[in-house]
Formats: C-alpha cells, structure tokens, sequence
C-alpha cells in the first residue's frame, strides 16, 4: 500500500511539474515607454515590444493602466501626405516572433489620462493576452516628442 501512495504521490508531482510547464507562455514585454503629456492633454501614446518566445501565437486583447480610463490601439499610416489613424481591436504576437507598437505607426492611445505623464516619472501598464493572461509592464515616460525609449537612449534595456 505504502509503495501505491509513493507511486501516487510521484506521478501527481510529475503532472504538476508538466502542467506548470505547459503553461509558461514565452511572452515578454521590454522597452515600454510613453511620451510625456502637454499640460491639459487628456491622451497619451504608450510603446512596447512584445516578444513571444512560446511555440504558439497569441494575441494582445487589450491594455490597461491606472493612468487612462482606456488605452486603445490605432494604426497610423500616410496616405498621399494624409495622416491617418484606424483604430485596432486586437494585436496578433506569432510564435517566435515579436510585435513593436512605435510612433508613427502601430501605437498605444491612453485615452481620459487622470494625470499627466510627466517626463522622468513612469506609468504602469497591465497586457491582457488570449493565452499568456496579464503581463504587467513598467513604461518610463520621455520627452513630449520622443521617438523612442528614453532608457535606450543612454544604451540601457527595459
């Protein structure tokens, strides 16, 4: 009897071992950053890397933050001199590949900001995916008409 417990025991830790193991997504966000907001500015543009190190593609559902009422993805292209902004539902991550939201192209709109972003400071962001759930990421604010993450530009990663 003893041997059927330890037997038991063994193969349910080895199932939990392989559950956790399963369920490790692979997906990680690095160089989230924002741009600072002018003063009485009600949006803001917020810029990561997503990267899906996992065997599967996954999908960004939406992001919040504790800063904006509601973050929104748009895609802004030119057409004939023309900006244009559609706005974006979802965002597809494939399996060993990677997404960037940047300025002037596919970006995150911080919409009804309840401060400002202030240059220095830093605003978190909460990534909900279809499969990897939340990712929480920290993204520094840089300059008002920065293109790009204000820790790169001293040669230092997110």
């Amino acid at each position: 009897m003893k041997s059927i417990i330890a037997a038991l025991v063994f193969a349910i830790g080895t199932l939990t071992v392989a559950v956790a193991a399963a369920d490790s997504s692979g997906i990680t966000v690095e160089h989230a950053w924002a741009r600072a907001s002018p003063k009485g500015a009600v949006t803001g543009g917020a810029y990561v890397t997503i990267i899906n190190n996992g065997s599967s593609d996954d999908r960004l559902l939406g992001v919040s933050s504790p800063a904006a009422e509601r973050i929104q993805f748009h895609s802004e292209t030119n057409d004939n001199g023309i900006a244009k902004m559609v706005q974006l539902q979802t965002i597809d991550v494939p399996a060993g590949g990677s997404f960037t939201f940047k300025p002037g192209g596919t970006h995150m709109m911080m919409t009804g900001l309840k401060q400002p972003l202030r240059e220095g400071e830093s605003v978190q962001l909460l990534l909900r995916f279809e499969k990897a759930g939340t990712v929480e990421a920290t993204a520094r604010i840089g300059k008002i008409a920065a293109m790009s993450d204000p820790g790169n530009q001293a040669g230092s990663a997110n």
